[in-house]
């Protein structure tokens, strides 16, 4: 009789499949969402990045659409640090930079630059 639990592999497997097809949708909807608010976002803190003095950090910032555990100016960069991102331990930012790209970072646009930092290295 189709739809029967009879024997529960089939229900099983088709729980499973839903499940990682639930687990697949919020992971392309966390991706999409940290785009747009980054997208949001980034003319607001390109201002703060051009205010922002040599040396001078601040904690636990909202610009935009997006918090920031810290924002640093550290020589020509600004670094908008956002935290852990899974359990790997990894964190991750934004590089301002409009004077050339920084090391080990991937270019998103203009002077903006995304970063990791592998807790495992």
């Amino acid at each position: 009789m189709p739809g029967t639990i009879r024997g529960g592999k089939p229900a099983i497997r088709r729980a499973a499949y839903v499940g990682a097809a639930l687990v697949a949708a919020v992971l392309v909807a966390l991706i999409c969402g940290e785009r747009l608010r980054f997208a949001h976002s980034a003319g607001d803190m390109e201002a703060v990045a051009r205010t922002l003095g040599e040396g001078v950090e601040l904690r636990g910032r909202s610009i935009g659409s997006l918090t920031f555990e810290f924002v640093r100016r550290e020589d020509d960069l600004v670094y908008f640090h956002r935290g852990e991102q899974g359990w790997d331990g990894d964190s991750y930012g934004y590089v301002w930079s409009p004077e050339h790209r920084p090391s080990d970072t991937r270019h998103l646009r203009g002077p903006w630059y995304r970063y990791w930092n592998d807790a495992h290295q």
